[in-house]
């Protein structure tokens, strides 16, 4: 594998697109993480620290699709590595004693990056704060009492998580 320099302002990749040819090792410089066109993560490799590998968790979802886009923001250095690379080190390489953890790991990871985008994508609804009308019927009042609490229940744990998260 040979280093490349990918300018600045370049999409690696992007929500939605199959991960057919090669994903990306990201050795020096900043890229931003988009979903649902807003960034939601900053990442800068500077030299001396460990790459990362951007766009894996398209590979090893069974429907090859990046769940997040990819811009540099500087320009970086990369090293390309193949799709077919890693799908044959996954599945020939790995000793077959780790092949169940692998698939654990693996599910983990797809359903925590699907809470993740979850948990963004109700962050950005408007907040409700439901007036219940003092002459409806007792039965709709209940009803809409109970809609209310849930709502603040979930929107109050929602907004503790991403606080915790910050």
């Amino acid at each position: 594998m040979t280093v490349e320099t990918i300018k600045a302002g370049q999409w690696l990749f992007n929500a939605g697109c199959v991960a057919e040819y090669c994903i990306y090792k990201l050795i020096t410089g900043k890229v931003s993480i988009y979903k649902s066109g807003k960034k939601i993560r900053e990442v800068e490799m500077k030299e001396g620290m460990k790459p990362i590998i951007l766009g894996i968790t398209a590979v090893l979802r069974d429907d090859l699709t990046h769940q997040a886009s990819v811009k540099t923001e500087t320009d970086v250095q990369v090293k390309r590595i193949y799709v077919d690379q890693i799908k044959g080190i996954l599945a020939n390489e790995i000793p077959d004693s780790l092949k169940k953890y692998i698939e654990t790991l693996t599910e983990s990871i797809v359903m925590g990056n699907e809470i993740l985008c979850m948990i963004y994508k109700f962050s950005e609804t408007p907040r409700i704060n439901l007036k219940i009308p003092s002459d409806a019927g007792s039965e709709t009042q209940e009803i809409l009492s109970e809609l209310k609490r849930l709502y603040d229940l979930i929107t109050t744990d929602v907004d503790a998580i991403i606080k915790e998260k910050v």
